[in-house]
């Protein structure tokens, strides 16, 4: 066999085309695949998050603060959360008035008669995605849910 031959033989030759082509492809397919389940799964703690901020806020709705104390608010808050919290996991829970169009503590004075006050429920936290590490791109990004009643 002349080697002019056998290289035409060789180049016209196909079989395992389609597995070289599957190797080009694979990582690319899997990192989208990947890539889906982080960000599904960021999408699924945002919604944990927010509904965490309804819990605060339903809580206020039933029993509101007296006397300015948010604790019980804050405790409702953590409850809905549990054990999926992290240590960047944040619950800030404001009580604040509107006097005059204006924000402000409800323990001052107003000289309107309609002041109006309302409870703000924030939950935010730095969110790591559990499948893949993307530390050359980010390495956590913040998720943030805030929820606000009028109480009166």
């Amino acid at each position: 066999m002349s080697m002019k031959k056998l290289k035409t033989m060789l180049l016209s030759d196909e079989q395992g085309a389609s597995l070289v082509e599957m190797a080009l492809i694979l990582p690319i397919l899997l990192l989208i695949m990947v890539g889906s389940l982080d960000l599904g799964s960021a999408f699924v703690r945002k919604m944990e998050l927010s509904n965490a901020a309804k819990a605060g806020i339903q809580y206020a709705m039933v029993r509101k603060p007296l006397e300015g104390d948010l604790t019980a608010i804050t405790n409702a808050v953590t409850q809905s959360i549990g054990d999926s919290g992290n240590a960047s996991t944040d619950i800030d829970v404001e009580l604040y008035c509107l006097c005059d169009g204006a924000k402000q503590l409800c323990t001052n004075v107003c000289a309107d008669e309609n002041v109006s006050a309302f409870v703000n429920v924030t939950v935010s936290e730095n969110y790591t995605t559990p499948y893949f590490n993307y530390n050359w791109l980010f390495s956590d990004f913040p998720l943030k849910e805030s929820q606000t009643i009028q109480l009166n």
